[in-house]
């Protein structure tokens, strides 16, 4: 109570005194959970045959696939949600070849972007990737002062022995990450602990995949799926990459975000679906 109200309120009957204090200026309520969401540009994949991605369907049919990174202001700190394709592949016009005929570019940067919107790298504090492969990890090693979040099974996949031949990681794009603080997830998990991001569990793309919801203030529930799927006729048909770490798992965590879906009523970003991602605002902008 202020000094001019408590000088009021002294000599006045009981009942009045609460009226002036019930009708005195309020402090603002705390806020908190997620304030913004800024999606990035974090490259492109020109695909020469969308087969192996899409079993059963025609060999031979090209698809362009986005590529997108996600930036959440919370009311604690910053957390980035996958970092993309290498910022050096913007020297290259051309592009460089990946697997299964790829053509990867990237035109604007990583840094580049998030400096735009005022955020420098030491400022995210909060990290945690889909999964390991190059075109989601491509400048974790920018992010040295943040604390990694990461499934068991993708830290023991991603740092272990067979991590360059048998799952496609490519380690030197995140080796830094082994000096960060690092939380080993099993399961599910609520990041700020109020419920506003949380970390899905969808093992199957690779052994520890994960998707992340964030629940915006304005827009609501949002899934962000990473590999979970790479378009949205994949999701519809229930279909799993030829290449996945574990079809039975892939088909099992498609279901599991597909009714996570229903009960939050929430909308799932497909990050590699450049149809979808051309329909969502980028930044500088950003989604409330």
């Amino acid at each position: 109570m202020s000094a001019s109200i408590a000088a009021i309120v002294r000599g006045r009957s009981p009942l009045i005194a609460a009226l002036l204090v019930a009708c005195a200026p309020m402090a603002p309520a705390p806020q908190g959970g997620v304030e913004r969401l800024y999606v990035l540009y974090c490259g492109e994949a020109q695909i020469p045959d969308i087969s192996p991605w899409a079993p059963g369907t025609a060999p031979g049919t090209p698809m362009l696939f986005s590529d997108n990174c996600y930036l959440i202001k919370h009311a604690k700190d910053y957390m980035l949600w996958d970092s993309g394709l290498a910022d050096s592949l913007a020297d290259k016009p051309d592009g460089m070849q990946g697997p299964r005929g790829m053509i990867m570019k990237r035109k604007q940067t990583l840094a580049a972007q998030l400096a735009q919107i005022g955020v420098a790298p030491a400022d995210i504090k909060y990290l945690a990737f889909s999964h390991t492969h190059s075109d989601h990890v491509g400048n974790a090693n920018m992010f040295t002062a943040a604390t990694l979040y990461i499934q068991q099974a993708e830290y023991d996949a991603a740092f272990g022995p067979e991590a360059t031949t048998r799952y496609g990681f490519a380690p030197a794009l995140y080796e830094k990450l082994r000096a960060n603080p690092v939380i080993k997830l099993n399961g599910d998990y609520d990041v700020f602990g109020d419920g506003s991001v949380k970390i899905l569990s969808t093992p199957g793309h690779t052994p520890g995949h994960q998707s992340l919801l964030v629940r915006l203030p304005k827009t609501g529930a949002v899934v962000l799926s990473g590999d979970l799927v790479h378009f949205r006729d994949n999701f519809e048909a229930r279909r799993a990459p030829s290449f996945n770490f574990d079809r039975d798992q892939s088909l099992q965590s498609i279901d599991k975000v597909a009714a996570i879906l229903k009960s939050e009523r929430a909308q799932l970003w497909i990050n590699h679906d450049s149809a979808q991602s051309a329909t969502i605002l980028h930044a500088p902008q950003y989604v409330q």
